[in-house]
């Protein structure tokens, strides 16, 4: 078990912890969630409207996506360090990377592209190909590594998981470099990296993927260690679950890849991402200082989804209890 965290104020960040502090009081609640499902199909943009979703009342998809562009925005304008708040935007370069290689290696047509990310998606893709061509690409560094070691991942493994794997960790390394200092990013660090790797885990042995796969994307700093993963390899598939028992997370964990091993991989997500909201949650604790302004951007941004998981659950007409389980990281 893990000390109470304790927070060092940094004074640069004064200005922007007190305007965080105001945007806090309008996250919204579970009652404004059931609001949001309970309204009537012409009533949802209005409700949507006045939870502070300008512009719902005409088109509720589009009010979420402006949402997103002003969380960028005024993040921007907090910001001590870029290359630190831009994470959550340029997470979306990375997924149009994602979306736009896995379509090439495979010959497939592409998928939309997020529309949010740092690079627009004509001029990302028409980059991405003079780096698979070893032209000069101008992308990033961060980006430029992501393609690079997709490629490489497929070209060794010749499946599509072998590109998420590889942008996954990539992207994970450029988190870590950005994280400004301190026990708090630690934390996160250590619990993201942790999701990755499980995930990664339970991926890899239950579709009999090649094992060098899961060591190649493994995500290092994470609580639990690579040998942890080794260990549990020397069980059978009936027991591997157990392993995790002896982990910073003990049982829960332990069944939650047991679970994974027979079902979707959703309760896992969901129980690192209630992990990673409770940790925000204790920013409540720090005066002022960068963590504030990270905690209220994963917790806006996982609110912003969630809403669109509700509007898009009404507009197939799906009950609640069919999708209650995916938006229960901001209803519990």
């Amino acid at each position: 078990m893990k000390q109470p965290l304790l927070y060092k104020s940094s004074s640069e960040y004064t200005h922007a912890s007190g305007v965080i502090r105001g945007l806090e009081k309008y996250l919204l609640t579970r009652a404004d969630y059931q609001k949001v499902f309970d309204a009537e199909p012409n009533q949802i943009g209005a409700v949507l409207s006045e939870l502070g979703y300008g512009g719902g009342e005409h088109n509720p998809e589009h009010a979420l996506d402006t949402a997103i562009e002003q969380l960028f925005n005024a993040v921007d304008k907090l910001s001590k360090d870029r290359d630190f708040t831009n994470v959550w935007r340029i997470r979306y370069d990375f997924q149009n990377v994602q979306t736009y290689l896995k379509a090439h290696f495979l010959g497939e047509e592409i998928d939309t592209f997020a529309p949010w990310g740092s690079i627009q998606t004509d001029v990302l893709t028409r980059k991405i190909e003079a780096e698979l061509n070893n032209e000069q690409s101008e992308l990033p560094e961060p980006i430029v590594n992501a393609v690079k070691s997709a490629k490489k991942f497929f070209n060794s493994y010749h499946l599509a998981v072998a590109v998420d794997v590889a942008i996954d960790s990539e992207f994970a390394k450029h988190i870590e470099s950005v994280l400004p200092e301190g026990e708090y990013f630690k934390r996160w660090f250590a619990i993201y990296a942790d999701w990755s790797n499980v995930k990664s885990f339970v991926r890899t042995v239950r579709s009999s993927l090649p094992i060098g796969l899961l060591w190649d994307g493994f995500v290092p700093d994470g609580d639990i260690p690579k040998d942890r993963f080794l260990e549990a390899l020397e069980n059978d598939k009936e027991s591997i679950h157990t392993t995790f028992t002896y982990t910073e997370y003990g049982k829960p964990l332990a069944n939650v890849v047991k679970n994974a091993f027979s079902e979707k991989l959703l309760q896992m997500d969901i129980f690192f991402q209630k992990l990673i909201r409770n940790l925000h949650g204790s920013t409540k604790f720090c005066l002022f200082g960068p963590e504030p302004v990270w905690a209220y951007m994963g917790m806006k941004h996982e609110e912003i989804k969630s809403l669109r998981i509700i509007l898009r659950a009404r507009g197939a007409k799906l009950p609640f209890d069919s999708f209650k389980e995916v938006i229960s990281v901001v209803m519990d």
